[in-house]
């Protein structure tokens, strides 16, 4: 099986990893998260071109979902 974990992915693919794929999120929802520092920001392949490394945007996930657990007692 082919490992995906650091795939570059176009902006609708990036909307759909934050906000899911029913309810992806929009691309200027996205560049204002990039400009408060929430979501990374893309790779600049070339002239209009923008790639997110899915593995960056995963890991944004994995903090928002820890920030949110309870403490360990």
């Amino acid at each position: 099986m082919e490992d995906t974990s650091d795939d570059l992915v176009p902006i609708t693919v990036a909307c759909q990893l934050i906000g899911g794929r029913e309810t992806p999120i929009t691309p200027s929802t996205l560049y204002k998260g990039i400009k408060s520092g929430r979501f990374p920001a893309p790779l600049k392949l070339g002239p209009g071109t923008s790639r997110w490394r899915r593995s960056e945007i995963m890991a944004v996930l994995d903090r928002a979902s820890a920030a949110r657990q309870p403490e360990a007692a």
